[in-house]
């Protein structure tokens, strides 16, 4: 029988290559160049020439149990993990379909507890104004919209405005960074400010648990609307196993402990939406958008926020702080 020379030289350079990623000063080095891919790539070369050189008969039939057990084993765990994530989306898409809150911006405030996507809504959304909660303000809260970029220009010129922590953002369309594009007639608007109306309270919760052997990260989202009715809906996302197998053998530096921890896994597609919907990071927010029955906003059909009520705003605030001085 010949000695697969190929199959083998991959097989002592993955051994190499590993012996080196397990000392610190080596593995630190492997580490900056993608030492985890590239044991990845190096599995996968030797185990396709391993097949190869099967099927030209430059090895026995027995070799070939190693690619179709591995490839095979891990193809049925990712469609299981796939499955998994089909059932879940099937199941909080139908609980989110059945939400209807009744939320009226004219008559409510939109409020965020413990962070969220306000600006987003506003940017996107037929909604003037939304809230976050804010410890940091006498108001206790921060309020967001969308304004003209000539009104965020006078609020970025005024020294009173900037003090009392007014402030005027820039912001991009898109849902993946290489395609984002900035938008330039608006800009997002902070200010400290109370709401003045009835307050739906959107909370989130996150937890981390699995559905079978599917790692995912659960978010719940509750309404609680002025009367006290609450709404719940579920999303989150998930890491399923790539189609692609990427055995990935490496060891990474543990700052905290310190220590050099070595580890197996594979590749998984984190952050995959559970919910449906058409982008990959703001489903979530799109389902609380259509539960609160806001209408979506084109990008060509934005219109800005009160242009005069915040200039006036801001005209308050430089009298107020002129007065202050000497």
């Amino acid at each position: 029988m010949r000695f697969p020379t190929f199959s083998i030289a991959i097989l002592v350079i993955l051994v190499v290559f590993l012996i080196l990623q397990w000392f610190p000063y080596t593995g630190i080095l492997l580490l900056l160049v993608g030492g985890p891919i590239l044991s990845a790539v190096l599995i996968n070369i030797f185990l396709i020439a391993l097949f190869i050189e099967v099927v030209v008969r430059r090895l026995s039939r027995f070799w070939l149990l190693l690619p179709m057990v591995f490839y095979g084993g891990y193809w049925v765990a990712t469609a299981l993990d796939h499955l998994a994530l089909h059932e879940i989306r099937s199941r909080y898409d139908a609980a989110n379909d059945k939400v209807v809150t009744g939320f009226d911006p004219v008559r409510h405030a939109l409020v965020f507890e413990g962070g969220g996507s306000a600006a987003w809504l506003t940017q996107n959304f037929a909604l003037p104004v939304a809230y976050t909660v804010n410890p940091n303000f006498p108001e206790r809260y921060l309020s967001k919209r969308m304004i003209e970029i000539t009104v965020c220009r006078k609020v970025r010129e005024s020294r009173a405005a900037r003090e009392a922590f007014v402030h005027g953002f820039g912001f991009f369309d898109g849902d993946l960074i290489r395609g984002r594009r900035m938008e330039k007639r608006f800009c997002a608007l902070s200010i400290p400010e109370k709401p003045t109306l009835p307050q739906v309270v959107v909370r989130r919760k996150e937890t981390r648990d699995y559905e079978g052997t599917l790692p995912v990260r659960r978010l719940t989202t509750r309404i609680t609307m002025p009367d006290g009715r609450q709404f719940e809906l579920f999303g989150g996302v998930a890491a399923p196993l790539s189609w692609i197998p990427m055995p990935t053998i490496g060891c990474v530096l543990d700052s905290g402990a310190p220590s050099w921890n070595c580890g197996v896994g594979f590749g998984r597609d984190d952050f995959s939406p559970i919910v449906s919907g058409n982008t990959r990071f703001t489903r979530d927010t799109a389902v609380l958008a259509k539960a609160l029955g806001l209408r979506p906003m084109a990008i060509g059909d934005r219109v800005g926020g009160d242009s005069k009520l915040i200039l006036a705003r801001v005209e308050e605030i430089e009298r107020t702080a002129a007065k202050k001085d000497p």
